[in-house]
């Protein structure tokens, strides 16, 4: 294949949208290449061992697709496809935009059978989302310039890495959608085409202004170096430019202007950068990021801040300041999201002008090899290497080991500053954490992970169980109950968001790349886990016993809950669709088991 920035776009959707697919909707069965040659005589040459055959029933289409690498625990690696149709009777290959297409016509003719016309009426709104994506991804690799990038991965800046996301979400059927950004901004305002821009400013009344703050310095100083104060005693409020143009044209700040309690300044002051996740903007030299709403649906949701997140986040700063927690876990560590501002406008409870301050712990000569597990994982561009096949290959060449050895004692130091310590502060204190790949950042700067830091005030869930035990740690986690769930549904997300949308990651990037087989690690987790299963005693002893002994582990379905247009922030419970996916450690000790049978009734 000509790998022209289209041809890659179209092969990153494919595998993206797919492997969603057959994860999460369809009638889809594993066939082994020789059995299938025998019975349906393909006129091709079919690659890899094992193929799946795709049945989408209410078109009358039958679908062959190539699997060039299957994982036991991520996304398969797919090649070619082939359909064949009733009506015609014979094989043809199938282009992989009309395959993903066909796939999401047959969601809407299901929805349809099943009377289920509110959601049919999404099935062009995902087309467009699943077009936009592709769209993206194929500016951004036209436009990249990390293309052939020979830098060493340990000496990545913190906004290097952060910019390196050309492919986006790996578990996300539309992973680069971005809707609400027209196309001439993603110059300006998306990481992955590096540029730099000036916050907007108004000038606000100091009466309706409203700040949240939890810092060890004094908070009227901290306030003076975000706030600027004007001459004659108004506050320079900041602003993501996306979201000052959008809020110029609403009725209520334009009231709000008619009464001067705010005036539009414009942008000033020094540039800031979008980090992975588009609207938390970074400048090296500055002690603060800055987490905005902006105007752009990401992948499942409006990018909005909730005045629940910026309570959480000050409250969180000071429920970790009054843990001990991370005094004992020194590589274990958390990005506090310590300040809020917001603004009283009539009527408004949310107006658009709620910002988060995040601790920026990357200023000027820091941050250095610190990566999004995100990055590290990511699917390497033609002729490439990942980042972390790159780290390994570092690794094995500097300790004269093999690259396989040199894998698993990365992800066993990995496992250790990271998941270790999650399990512990759910089982200790009754607090998951919402670490996806995202949220999930490891210093690599010596090639071995040293430090792990956790990001993202929307991504903490409290035990009900030790609610009071809590409150009266922080007695401000009162005001914020929207943080406390019941042991079931955080068992739920602490599963997908820990397991398989981030550790399973790792291991499937590791195994694609032939460093070490998936079935090694994941063995060797089996047995960690047993030992923290009797180490521990509250939370976490029933989450791991639930991990290790659930056929199936619930996963969240991105593709579903992109066809039924569910924006997670603004259903109850920030809850999207979820579904099941096999259990690998499930799966690994049922196999381990019938082999120590099988190898004992051989010695009898």
């Amino acid at each position: 294949m000509h790998n022209s920035a289209k041809s890659i776009a179209e092969n990153a959707s494919y595998q993206a949208f797919m492997n969603c697919y057959i994860r999460e909707v369809g009638d889809v069965n594993w066939v082994k290449k020789n059995e299938l040659m025998k019975l349906s005589k393909l006129p091709y040459i079919l690659n890899g061992e094992e193929v799946l055959e795709l049945v989408l029933p209410l078109q009358h289409i039958r679908l062959i697709i190539e699997v060039n690498y299957r994982s036991l625990v991520g996304k398969h690696k797919l090649g070619t496809i082939y359909k064949y149709h009733d009506k015609e009777l014979v094989w043809i290959e199938e282009e992989p935009l009309n395959c993903m297409i066909s796939c999401i016509q047959e969601l809407n003719l299901q929805a349809k059978n099943n009377n289920c016309n509110e959601m049919t009426s999404h099935y062009d709104e995902l087309i467009l989302r699943l077009i936009d994506s592709y769209h993206t991804i194929c500016t951004y690799i036209e436009k990249s310039t990390s293309k052939s990038n020979h830098k060493k991965v340990e000496e990545y800046s913190f906004l290097e890495s952060e910019q390196s996301l050309l492919f986006g979400h790996w578990l996300h059927p539309t992973p680069k959608s971005r809707q609400g950004m027209a196309t001439w901004q993603h110059d300006l305002y998306a990481p992955e085409l590096k540029g730099f821009f000036q916050l907007h400013y108004f000038e606000v009344d100091q009466l309706i202004l409203k700040e949240r703050f939890f810092v060890e310095e004094d908070s009227s100083l901290v306030k003076g170096e975000i706030l600027k104060i004007t001459g004659d005693g108004r506050y320079l409020f900041p602003m993501h430019p996306l979201q000052s143009q959008w809020l110029l044209q609403q009725e209520y700040v334009q009231k709000a202007m008619e009464d001067n309690l705010i005036k539009y300044i414009g942008p000033m002051g020094k540039a800031f950068s979008a980090t992975s996740s588009i609207r938390t903007v970074y400048n090296k030299e500055d002690k603060w990021m800055y987490k905005f709403s902006i105007p752009v649906k990401v992948t499942n949701s409006m990018r909005v801040n909730k005045v629940h997140e910026l309570e959480a986040g000050v409250v969180m700063a000071e429920l970790f300041n009054k843990m001990d927690f991370l005094q004992k876990h020194k590589c274990f560590r958390v990005i506090n999201d310590p300040i809020s501002l917001s603004l009283n406008l009539p009527g408004k409870m949310e107006n658009g002008f709620e910002v988060i301050m995040r601790s920026n712990p990357f200023q000027e000569g820091k941050g250095g090899g610190v990566h999004s597990i995100a990055a590290l994982v990511q699917d390497p561009l033609p002729e490439e290497q990942s980042l972390l096949e790159k780290l390994i290959q570092t690794i094995s060449r500097m300790h004269q080991i093999s690259p396989e050895e040199a894998s698993f004692q990365w992800f066993q130091k990995y496992w250790h500053c990271s998941v270790e310590p999650m399990i512990a502060l759910y089982d200790e204190y009754g607090l998951a954490l919402e670490a996806h790949q995202q949220n999930s950042l490891v210093d690599v700067s010596n090639s071995f992970p040293t430090h792990y830091y956790f990001r993202d005030n929307q991504g903490y869930y409290l035990s009900n169980s030790k609610r009071d035990e809590l409150e009266k740690l922080v007695v401000n986690l009162k005001n914020a109950p929207e943080l406390f769930y019941d042991e079931e549904i955080i068992q739920h997300r602490f599963t997908y968001y820990l397991f398989i949308n981030h550790i399973f990651s790792i291991i499937y990037r590791m195994g694609e790349d032939g460093l070490i087989t998936e079935d090694r690690l994941v063995n060797w987790m089996i047995k960690e886990l047993q030992k923290l299963e009797k180490a521990l005693s509250g939370e976490g002893k029933r989450f791991v016993h639930f991990i290790l002994n659930s056929k199936v582990l619930p996963c969240k379905a991105n593709l579903l809950t992109r066809f039924h247009d569910v924006d997670e922030l603004l259903t109850d419970l920030e809850q999207a669709v979820y579904t099941s996916m096999p259990n690998p450690f499930y799966l690994m000790l049922s196999m381990n088991k019938k082999e120590k049978n099988y190898a004992t009734a051989s010695s009898v």
